[in-house]
């Protein structure tokens, strides 16, 4: 029956879907069409391996799949987010539907049970292909059948590719009343049978990746949601994820942490006592340290020329961590500039200030007739702290540096005079650290590595993290915008945006205020917690100090305050007025005693910075005192007579006269007059430590910036005072008035 005396066949009587599922299960499950597959192995061996090519294109491939009854937005939504990552992101996105597979590849297939089976199936291994190939694909397709989309789930996890289940979850009464394509009304009219979610079944997914009820979210806000996973998963980028969930990975892709591991420290310490000796800085500590802790990501040592001369002409490197171009480690090898490699680095990192270790000829002459190969970097009490090794000596161009570094001329810029008192020569080289660079002031506690960040930040379960730098210390108008801030990231779809109070630590010109005076005031900021206004919440804040030397190079130098937050996890960095700047000095040619760079130059070079990657600037807002309240906010135009300025030359004016807080009920309008400060200026405990440093400032007890306090060693009988390694050091006899005078020609009884 059905067949006709020529040996055709009746279509009619044909089960096409009996004859797909019968050739699906006698196919193998892998065809080997290439030696370099064995048998039953997975095609992707005869392919570019995935980490390589997803390095490559700057993402990673994953499958997004949309499933729920008609109307609940799967292509509204996914072309939202399609939109939002080809244009603002630039990247390979491509949305599967069912106006576009049923014109085409299944166009062959009709509604029934098993043509809706195989539909699922095809769409699956083209999102899977897609996906191989590094396309964040999206799926919006009814999808009824839980088994269906499981098998689908199965292929795509047999192939290592990140799959997530998307569930729009919206009442039938809400889609009857949207019906964008009258379908529900034809339902209901009996015009239109077997339709899914009415009168066909929808088996709702058990434990999918997200569930959106579309109804309670505007569009923008469910294809938020789905970014933010993508985000938060690594996929938006290409290099695999090193760093936790949500979190950035350290600039470069590389996490740097370049301490001897303890079990060579030994080993590496007698090394180091028979190599040529370089003498540091305090100032070149500082950098020591910010190399060898991973906040110069991916610098691995003090920079060599070619690194200098892409700092200096492009403020950023130009790196190959995945050797795509064979030039993985080309700035950890000696300058070449007699040949270079016909094919350039293929990613920018963002590098924006020199870090650089300068010596004299002497010094020079003694690495380059060593023939050790290394050096040994040591302090000026005699510590040996680290070893360079394959040191690069070149010529210190110390005109082109200032000029390029500041781009203005300025000898008595305080940095400036740094690099003019420097040696001739620079040496370049990879670093090692023997042990973690302590100071020894009681602020230890403080410095954290890039590495420590991560994980506490982890702890505290942050899904992202904004940093706020700190050369002041903080009243509660910085309290009210940190705060803020935080309030609008949880708007934008964060639940957990953990804040970094960032004191910075290094170097500092004399007439900023001292780092332990700003450390400890805002330990009292901590420890007001959200009780008094100028109080942050410790359970969603971290300090941690910043070891960088400020070089006050303005626009050039904000880019590197925000890229090396970048390599402790910070996607946010907080900027105000003037980043990084300052008034220039009496000798300055074009603005002695004003600002050196205009005020706003700094945000806008930071947002359009080469290399600056997915970090994000926040931007201060003007805020002001309201007198109602005593609570610092964005003032209201409506009332302006409620609000007042307290600048910080006045904050420093009131502190120094050892002000008191003023009546909550009667905040007078010339405070310096009436020497009192707002009660919800400050917290107490941080104004009463401002008000001691102000009115002690010439005495000497404060530590400026992170300096190593090393023990004199002093002999039995002797006494000391100040601090050893300063000019205010004294070391005395207890028994004579000198200790190499007036001491007698025989010891007494003799």
């Amino acid at each position: 029956p059905g067949c006709d005396c020529d040996g055709r066949v009746d279509p009619s009587t044909v089960d096409l879907a009996a004859l797909r599922q019968k050739a699906l299960d006698a196919t193998p499950p892998h065809i080997i069409e290439c030696s370099a597959a064995s048998a039953g192995e997975s095609q992707s061996a005869c392919h570019l391996p995935s980490p390589t090519r997803f390095a490559a294109v700057g993402q990673k491939g994953a499958t997004i799949w949309m499933t729920g009854c008609s109307g609940a937005g799967k292509t509204t939504i996914a072309t939202a987010l399609e939109d939002r990552l080809v244009k603002h992101h630039g990247k390979h996105v491509y949305r599967l539907d069912g106006d576009n597979l049923r014109t085409g590849i299944n166009r062959d297939l009709s509604f029934s049970e098993a043509d809706r089976a195989e539909s699922v199936r095809r769409t699956g291994e083209i999102a899977t292909l897609f996906a191989d190939a590094g396309v964040v694909t999206l799926v919006g397709l009814i999808s009824p059948y839980r088994a269906d989309r499981d098998a689908v789930r199965k292929r795509h996890e047999d192939q290592g590719i990140p799959f997530y289940e998307v569930f729009l979850d919206v009442p039938v009464d809400e889609l009857k009343k949207r019906d964008p394509k009258g379908q529900y009304a034809r339902v209901e009219s009996g015009e239109l049978k077997h339709f899914t979610c009415i009168d066909d079944p929808y088996e709702p997914p058990l434990s999918p990746e997200i569930t959106l009820k579309t109804h309670e979210l505007a569009i923008d806000e469910s294809a938020d949601v789905l970014f933010r996973r993508l985000e938060m998963d690594g996929i938006l980028e290409g290099a695999p994820k090193l760093s936790p969930p949500g979190l950035p990975n350290p600039d470069g892709d590389e996490e740097v942490d370049l301490h001897v591991p303890p079990h060579l420290r030994e080993e590496r310490t007698r090394e180091a006592m028979g190599l040529p000796k370089v003498l540091l800085s305090d100032l070149d500590l500082n950098w020591l340290q910010v190399i060898g802790e991973g906040w110069a990501s991916p610098l691995k040592g003090f920079m060599r020329e070619g690194t200098l001369l892409e700092v200096l002409h492009f403020n950023s490197i130009l790196v190959d961590p995945f050797n795509l171009t064979d030039n993985q480690g080309v700035h950890e090898t000696t300058t070449n500039f007699a040949g270079f490699n016909p094919n350039r680095p293929p990613s920018r990192v963002s590098m924006s200030v020199p870090i650089t270790l300068a010596c004299h000829s002497y010094t020079k002459d003694a690495i380059e007739g060593s023939g050790a190969g290394a050096v040994a970097l040591t302090t000026q009490m005699g510590e040996v702290v680290a070893i360079l090794r394959d040191p690069e000596v070149y010529p210190n161009r110390k005109e082109e540096i200032i000029t390029r570094m500041f781009g203005v001329v300025d000898p008595g810029h305080p940095y400036i005079a740094e690099i003019n008192k420097g040696g001739d020569y620079l040496i370049g080289g990879e670093v090692e650290l023997l042990d973690r660079i302590r100071y020894n002031d009681g602020l230890d506690q403080w410095r954290k590595t890039t590495g420590e960040l991560m994980g506490e930040f982890k702890e505290k379960g942050a899904d992202t993290v904004y940093a706020f730098q700190t050369r002041n210390p903080t009243h509660a108008g910085h309290a009210y915008l940190m705060r803020s801030a935080g309030e609008n990231l949880k708007k934008e779809g964060y639940k957990n945006p953990v804040l970094w109070l960032s004191p910075l630590g290094g170097w500092t010109k004399e007439d900023d205020v001292p780092l332990d005076v700003r450390v400890k005031q805002h330990e009292e900021v901590l420890n007001s917690g959200l009780d008094h206004p100028g109080g942050l919440d410790p359970a969603t804040t971290v300090m941690a100090i910043w070891p960088a030397p400020m070089v006050y190079a303005g626009p050039t130098e904000v880019q590197f305050h925000a890229k090396s937050r970048r390599s402790a996890g910070a996607s946010y960095f907080v900027v105000g007025r003037d980043p990084a700047g300052m008034k220039g000095s009496s000798l300055a040619v074009a603005h002695p005693g004003d600002d050196l760079y205009d005020g706003d130059h700094g945000r806008y070079v930071l947002r359009n910075s080469p290399g600056i990657g997915s970090m994000k600037m926040l931007s201060f807002v003007k805020v002001m005192y309201d007198v109602t309240d005593n609570v610092m906010k964005v003032p209201d135009d409506n009332r302006p007579d409620d609000f007042i300025s307290i600048s910080g030359s006045k904050m420093r004016l009131l502190a120094r006269n050892g002000a008191s807080p003023c009546s909550p009920t009667n905040i007078p309008t010339d405070l310096v007059e009436a020497n009192c400060v707002p009660s919800g200026f400050m917290v107490p405990k941080g104004w009463e430590i401002v008000v001691d440093y102000y009115r002690n400032i010439d005495s000497g007890r404060w530590i400026p910036w992170s300096r190593p306090r090393s023990d004199p060693g002093a002999a039995p009988r002797t006494t000391t005072e100040g601090q050893f390694g300063t000019l205010g050091f004294s070391l005395r006899h207890t028994d004579y008035e000198s200790v190499w005078h007036d001491v007698p020609r025989y010891p007494s009884g003799t």
